[in-house]
């Protein structure tokens, strides 16, 4: 297995974790209170649970860059929607939440239309 199979796997993992309500809220308000000082974090993470993966694709990508250990939260779109994935190492994205457009549910790969940064 290489290393970009075992990141699907773990990102694959990490969207069903999300689905299930298992992410600990406790860590998904500390990092998303860190990308996005200006919003009561608690409020917002209690709200994002309820409508998964509705706007949600910021606090997921926190949360994935913590379990990856790498990369960098980014700005784009998904089919001209404002949109937030995570660039990880060699050119690759990581992106659970572009089912809310009609996207995968889980994408590991390289940017590509329908993705695009700003």
């Amino acid at each position: 297995m290489n290393s970009d199979e075992l990141q699907h796997i773990i990102v694959s993992k990490v969207r069903k974790d999300f689905e299930q309500k298992r992410v600990p809220k406790s860590v998904l308000i500390e990092l998303y209170s860190k990308y996005t000082p200006e919003v009561d974090a608690t409020r917002f993470v209690e709200e994002a649970e309820k409508i998964f993966p509705k706007l949600s694709c910021g606090l997921t990508s926190v949360y994935l860059k913590h379990i990856l250990g790498e990369g960098e939260v980014v700005q784009g779109t998904y089919e001209k929607h404002k949109h937030t994935f995570l660039k990880v190492s060699h050119g690759l994205i990581v992106d659970i939440t572009a089912d809310q457009y009609g996207g995968p549910r889980v994408y590991v790969g390289r940017i590509q239309e329908p993705w695009s940064l700003y």
